[in-house]
């Protein structure tokens, strides 16, 4: 049997039931819900999905997926491959929130060589003063040159500028 992965990102208004419509649409076709990343933002249902289909049966989930009423959807092809990861690091930020704070971190990552393979952030007063803090944690994977010592060495640097605390730490 050949199988897709198919990769789906949906937004829209939220409302009550849009996980039940879409999961019901990709059982029917006898897809596989492999992983995903669905949170409300502003009012709006946002989501990344992975399938797993039959090939034949690709075609025929892809047109069901979009005819969910209310809800933007872009389909594409994932691949079956395995991706070398080499090392893996958990990074986690917090700080003044203020513009710029990702660019800065994650351009210094980049000029690393560092992959984000997931991200998560948000902002929150700050219990004693209610200065709006900006947090975030992320998995970065390197090649096997790069340590977490030289990566926490880099965002050091930024960290006074930045008015930011970064913790860097091997994933095992």
């Amino acid at each position: 049997m050949n199988t897709s992965i198919l990769l789906i990102t949906i937004s829209g208004n939220d409302r009550p039931g849009i996980v039940h419509e879409i999961a019901s649409v990709v059982h029917r076709h006898g897809g596989n819900w492999e992983q995903s990343q669905l949170i409300h933002l502003s009012g709006k249902f946002v989501g990344l999905l992975q399938v797993m289909v039959e090939e034949e049966k690709r075609e025929a989930l892809r047109l069901d997926l979009l005819k969910i009423a209310d809800l933007e959807l872009t389909i594409a092809e994932g691949s079956h491959e395995e991706e070398q990861k080499g090392n893996v690091f958990q990074v986690r930020l917090i700080g003044a929130d203020h513009p710029g704070i990702v660019s800065e971190i994650f351009g210094a990552a980049a000029e690393l060589g560092l992959n984000v393979e997931s991200m998560t952030t948000h902002t929150e007063a700050a219990a004693d003063s209610g200065v709006l803090l900006f947090k975030a944690e992320s998995r970065l994977s390197a090649g096997p040159k790069i340590d977490s010592l030289h990566i926490a060495e880099r965002f050091e640097r930024l960290a006074p500028d930045l008015l930011v605390e970064v913790t860097v730490d091997d994933q095992v």
